[in-house]
């Protein structure tokens, strides 16, 4: 193999490498936002303040990343879906921590007034 076919399959095999380092990253941040929304889905009823905080923190870095890079329609609508699902798994956290602690707070008030004999 002489010095010129030598040179033209090395870049050929480079940039081959390099679209697909660039496919992997790409679909790394769609499955980023994927692993996200399982597991808000399966762990947002644990999650405290901060872990929601942390998710909201981990939701607009992945779409930081995703700036980055041209999807197909079809990837455009995973990444919609996906967003979307996060979206609703936050809203739904958020507010079933609120009510657990307006319960919790009100059943403090409750045990408190039942410790001084005041009964409703």
């Amino acid at each position: 193999m002489n010095t010129k076919s030598f040179l033209i399959s090395l870049i050929a095999i480079l940039s081959f490498s390099f679209m697909m380092s660039s496919c992997s990253t790409k679909r790394s941040c769609i499955n980023q936002m994927q692993s996200l929304a399982y597991d808000m889905r399966d762990n947002g009823a644990y999650y405290n303040v901060d872990d929601w905080k942390k998710a909201a923190a981990d939701f607009m870095a992945i779409r930081d990343k995703m700036r980055k890079y041209d999807y197909t329609p079809a990837e455009r609508r995973v990444i919609g879906e996906l967003e979307g699902e996060c979206a609703r798994y936050m809203v739904q956290g958020i507010k079933n921590g609120a009510i657990n602690t307006v319960m919790g707070i009100g059943n403090e008030i409750k045990g408190i007034l039942d410790g001084l004999g005041i009964k409703f």
